[in-house]
């Protein structure tokens, strides 16, 4: 740790989405012939898209339409846990045909989905294993021992792989897998304050951007000789769909979105009209609208008690049509990214990618 007096001597950069470039490599793959796929957690993902779990965003219908286009949908924690359990079966419940290569399935054969889940909450945990197939601790920072406590806790009730995050540091990410026996993680998922309606860095003064993020967690794995076994998710602040290729050639196997999502038609944020035209009402996990709520209060270090600190916004965003378009115009941006970078698969984008910083 820097002495007092030095911190700013050599700062660290942390630069945005928008601040960043990938450099070109030698082309010598068709963007059609590149294969985007990842494993998580047991799970095949043919898009490395995973929707937020935020109550503004992922019900059952999202996950459906995301599942569908060979993403994955994580159910909001931000409700009882009989309507969680009661989502993830509306979503296992849907008929998909056989001739859809592209959907996620679990052994049954149904869509596969994930699910949102407190580290102190045991018997959440508990209902949804066997229920989701995939559990996600959703925090907003989870270098935090006892939050880390928690999941081991439910690690060993539950017996169950889980995604732990958010990280920004690699401290965070070697202590969270040291404690928690790196069997028992299925995926890390890093940023914090990025999203467009979180404040949690503007009210606290402390947080980590996506691109950030994603470096410091390759660099934890790589000194753990874990890289190639367990993936990194990047969530906050992707927007674009450039903004995804930026992600992974920094390390990431697949991102979480909310924005694009929550202004899909399948999301489950409320629908209004405004001076003639569709919107979807969105807001922040730590926002006043989703802490009147009271389930997921314990998501920004607040343990059953309820702060009275804000970490989140709400706004308008205008309806830009179906999950099936939004991936469309990802999975296209990214292929032609990997393109000009010459990368046939993520691993190749991972190794390839020489990033640069605007001057």
């Amino acid at each position: 740790m820097e002495a007092i007096g030095n911190k700013l001597e050599n700062p660290v950069r942390a630069y945005a989405f928008d601040q960043l470039l990938i450099l070109p490599g030698l082309g010598k793959i068709e963007p059609s012939e590149i294969d985007i796929s990842v494993k998580i957690g047991g799970l095949r993902l043919k898009a490395p898209l995973i929707s937020a779990p935020m109550d503004t965003v992922t019900g059952s219908r999202l996950a459906i339409a995301l599942a569908l286009r060979g993403g994955l949908g994580v159910i909001h924690r931000n409700c009882s846990i009989e309507q969680t359990v009661k989502m993830i079966r509306m979503v296992k419940s849907e008929k998909v045909p056989d001739s859809n290569a592209l959907a996620p399935r679990d052994r049954q054969g149904r869509l596969a989905v994930g699910a949102g889940l407190s580290p102190m909450d045991i018997k959440r945990a508990t209902a949804l294993y066997g229920e989701a197939d995939l559990l996600f601790i959703d925090v907003a920072s989870f270098h935090n021992r006892k939050l880390v406590e928690g999941a081991k806790r439910i690690i060993g009730a539950t017996g169950a792989k889980i995604v732990v995050g958010n990280f920004g540091t690699a401290d965070g990410v070697r202590y969270a897998i040291e404690e928690l026996g790196e069997e028992n993680v299925s995926a890390v998922k890093v940023g914090m304050g990025g999203g467009s309606i979180c404040t949690t860095t503007d009210v606290s003064g402390v947080g980590s951007p996506s691109t950030f993020a994603i470096e410091q967690a390759a660099l934890a794995l790589k000194q753990m000789n874990l890289l190639q076994r367990i993936p990194i998710i990047g969530d906050g602040g992707i927007s674009k769909p450039r903004d995804v290729a930026i992600a992974i050639g920094l390390g990431a196997s697949a991102v979480m979105l909310g924005k694009v999502f929550a202004a899909c038609e399948e999301s489950c944020a409320k629908t209004v009209w405004r001076s003639g035209e569709k919107y979807k009402v969105y807001w922040g996990m730590g926002s006043a609208q989703a802490r009147k709520k009271r389930m997921a209060l314990d998501r920004y270090q607040d343990y059953q008690k309820g702060k009275q600190i804000d970490e989140g916004v709400k706004m308008y965003l205008r309806v830009s049509g179906s999950v099936e378009n939004a991936v469309g115009a990802i999975e296209g941006s990214l292929r032609v990214g990997m393109g000009y970078v010459g990368a046939g698969n993520l691993q190749e984008m991972h190794q390839k990618s020489m990033v640069v910083a605007r001057a």
